[in-house]
């Protein structure tokens, strides 16, 4: 990685209402250089570039989440002064061409805070600062000092916890960084373990293969509870690694549910199934439904649901060489967890079987003088000179691995269902969601990728939908919301949506995005949120405080 012998060139870009820029820190791995706004005609940015161009060419900098930030600034500057710019990966990585500098978005590689990641690899904690008080430098007073320091050292915490991450890589694997982590995780893989080139990327085949990918299992079985216990997988994911994985080319073969890869089916699901064996989309949403489907699955999945009482007829199935090929690659991965950065190599593992699931649509960038037809792209400059839009990747996309993919998803939830299944025979079932479980069920736990762990009993269990419930331990409520982060609810607020009423809630504002309103003399009007009660447009459909799998094919 290109820089100085002392560590990673970094930078950071500090703006009013984070608008207008009035300072660039800047580390080039050796020594720090601050470029201060000193009047209202200064051009920071502008400076802060030509400097670089004329001690730096040819350099690589970071900038943490530089793609929905600073990029933008060096950008707009970039296309101000007519200089070239190239974007291989959009704003993730912008070249200014002439002098040959890359500015990348360090948070692809380590998407984490800051601050979690310099305690994570001991470098320290991020400085504070009320982003608030960011004003004109003259305006500062006896507060420019201290906004100076917490410039520096965010681009010196940064230098080190990506050297960090460096020294990390090279040691257990001899590679260094690529521009994001599940790159970085597929180049060590295939450089380490097993050459991704050598196994078929099957795009012929890749319709029917992204059909039979779905995501986790996510359901509310009962809305309330009490004397609940909540466990966890542990490295649920990576511990599927030892499974069988599809490597060969892809062959259509007879119907036959004790072999094949993958396959379009047509199931009964029994009535009386409690939980749903198989996944499916309906209307663009995952459910877990009983009744009358047909799709496609993984085999693997087909054979399990089968074993369980489902009525499996295969339409026609696809078959090729399958190998646990992923197998070293995470027994290596779960010791590095339990040595050292336990978190960076926990997201690292799980990484790979994201990046071999990735799609073929990527976004692209182009300037404004290589378009013929505008129709669907996205200007990224205020000027229009610049492009956003989509580009299908053929062929050459060696870390592209699609079946990979399906397949490790497919053992996750085969593997999270036996653990529900066991729970229910033995207890209530409350609430999943792709590694966890909430159940009255004394379960076993273990040390042990892929077993589970005891996270604690709760007296009492809330659980409105997906992603929206509150746990109640000696009297203190730990709410868990994805949507409604910023909504504190109480245990009351809990008690009527379980009743089937609506709350409106008052939305608050971030107080510093308040009080650049208030300062710029506009007046704030109050905006409220409404939280459905009742159980709807959900996976599983409500019957009182219990659920039941939605039944298909839907009568209407």
């Amino acid at each position: 990685m290109s820089g100085m012998p002392g560590g990673l060139p970094t930078f950071d870009i500090e703006a009013i209402n984070w608008t207008h820029p009035i300072a660039v820190g800047f580390f080039d791995g050796e020594e720090y250089h601050e470029f201060i706004k000193d009047n209202e005609r200064d051009d920071v940015i502008w400076r802060f570039l030509c400097y670089l161009n004329e001690y730096y060419k040819g350099f690589k900098l970071y900038a943490h989440c530089s793609s929905r930030y600073d990029s933008k600034f060096l950008l707009l500057s970039l296309c101000q002064h007519d200089e070239v710019v190239e974007m291989e990966a959009g704003l993730m990585r912008l070249k200014w061409k002439t002098p040959n500098i890359l500015f990348e978005d360090s948070y692809l590689l380590v998407p984490m805070s800051l601050n979690k990641l310099g305690k994570m690899f001991g470098k320290g904690i991020k400085e504070e600062w009320e982003h608030q008080l960011t004003v004109n430098p003259w305006d500062m007073g006896d507060k420019l000092q201290i906004f100076r320091e917490y410039l520096k050292k965010d681009c010196l915490l940064l230098s080190d916890a990506l050297f960090g991450v460096c020294e990390a890589l090279g040691t257990n694997f001899g590679i260094t960084p690529s521009i994001s982590l599940s790159t970085t995780s597929a180049k060590a893989f295939s450089t380490c373990f097993y050459p991704l080139r050598k196994v078929e990327s099957n795009e012929d085949y890749e319709e029917f293969i992204r059909a039979a990918v779905y995501g986790g299992r996510n359901e509310v079985y009962r809305r309330y509870g009490e004397g609940i216990n909540q466990y966890d997988v542990k490295s649920m994911f990576v511990s599927c690694y030892d499974t069988p994985v599809p490597i060969g080319k892809m062959r259509w073969v007879r119907p036959n549910i004790n072999s094949g890869t993958l396959a379009e089916a047509s199931v009964k699901i029994p009535k009386d199934t409690y939980i749903g064996p198989l996944p499916y989309r309906l209307y663009g949403k995952l459910i877990f439904p009983i009744g009358e489907l047909t799709s496609w699955w993984d085999t693997r999945e087909l054979r399990y649901a089968a074993q369980l009482g489902v009525d499996v007829s295969i339409r026609r199935q696809l078959l090729c060489e399958e190998e646990p090929i992923l197998k070293d690659f995470g027994e290596f991965v779960n010791k590095l967890r339990s040595n050292s950065h336990g978190e960076f190599w926990k997201v690292f593992g799980l990484a790979l079987s994201g990046k071999l699931g990735q799609g073929r649509w990527r976004d692209i960038v182009t300037h404004r003088s290589n378009i013929k037809d505008f129709k669907g792209l996205v200007p990224l400059d205020p000027s229009e000179e610049y492009f956003l839009g989509k580009e299908y990747v053929k062929g050459n996309a060696p870390y592209i691995k699609p079946a990979i993919s399906m397949r490790i998803r497919s053992e996750a939830r085969i593997r999270h269902l036996k653990i529900i299944n066991e729970a229910y025979r033995s207890g209530e079932v409350f609430y999943c969601d792709t590694d966890s479980i909430f159940t009255t069920a004394k379960m076993p736990i273990g040390d042990r990728p892929g077993e589970l762990v005891y996270l604690g009993k709760f007296d009492k269990g809330y659980f409105i939908r997906q992603k929206l419930y509150a746990l109640l331990k000696g009297g203190k409520l730990e709410q868990r919301s994805s949507g409604f982060s910023d909504l504190k609810l109480t245990e009351e607020d809990f008690i009527e949506l379980l009743g089937g009423k609506e709350l409106e809630v008052e939305t608050p504002y971030l107080p510093s995005y308040k009080k650049v309103l208030q300062d710029q003399e506009f007046s704030l009007l109050g905006r409220t949120r409404k939280i459905l009660g009742e159980l709807d447009r959900e996976s599983r459909v409500q019957v009182g405080q219990d659920t039941e799998p939605i039944c298909l094919p839907l009568h209407t």
